[in-house]
């Protein structure tokens, strides 16, 4: 029986990290040399280390309320509403259709158009759930406007805030949703300015913990 050469572990190790520039081939192959050697740290190198999740910087929080505190909440809640596995349809109207194979000819176009690379980093996103503070977080600001905004005299301003803060959440275009709502800047953030204030006094006179 013939006997193997003892594996070389150094060898192994020595091999550097998959980096963003290398490409979609090269950095599969090394995230599966990385798993055979048991290296959980290389396993994410297929998809590039500027592929990994931004990570929020850490919260600052203000010994009094404040407008600003209050929009920021505001802007979180619907962050967090965003990343809750909500269906957006009925159970029974989904998608149907077989999964599509792809062919040789598919596969050699998408890769020279780097439609591949473009399916490949969408397949390997990262979805970081809400945690449980954050959705309390996201309970306890979305009822804000409803509790504090709620009068007829407030409707209009309970609309602006939610508005601007749901566009900042989603990166929306303001200019296109002032367009559509057909109102100028400058009542559009005088409304908002306005509800956020009432939001943040009512919060200091009802003894609210700022968190």
């Amino acid at each position: 029986m013939r006997h193997r050469p003892p594996r070389d572990d150094s060898q192994a190790r020595s091999v550097p990290p998959a980096d963003a520039s290398a490409t979609l081939k090269d950095r599969a192959v090394e995230a599966a040399r990385a798993e055979l050697r048991g290296e959980r740290t290389g396993i994410l190198g297929a998809t590039g280390r500027l592929s990994l999740p931004r990570l929020e910087p850490p919260r600052r929080v203000p010994e009094r309320w404040t407008f600003v505190h209050v929009m920021e909440r505001l802007e979180e809640a619907f962050r967090t509403l965003r990343r809750l596995p909500i269906s957006t349809r009925p159970r029974g109207y989904m998608n149907s259709m077989p999964f599509y194979l792809y062919d040789r000819g598919d596969l050699n176009a998408q890769l020279e158009t780097y439609e591949l690379e473009r399916l490949a980093r969408m397949r390997n996103r990262v979805r970081i759930p809400a945690s449980p503070a954050e959705i309390a977080r996201m309970e306890e600001a979305l009822r804000w406007p409803a509790l504090f905004l709620s009068g007829a005299e407030f409707h209009h301003v309970a609309r602006a805030v939610n508005l601007s803060c749901l566009w900042a959440a989603v990166d929306a275009d303001v200019s296109r949703g002032l367009r559509r709502i057909k109102l100028t800047p400058r009542t559009f953030n005088a409304r908002k300015l306005q509800g956020l204030r009432i939001i943040a006094r009512e919060l200091i006179r009802h003894h609210v913990p700022v968190r």
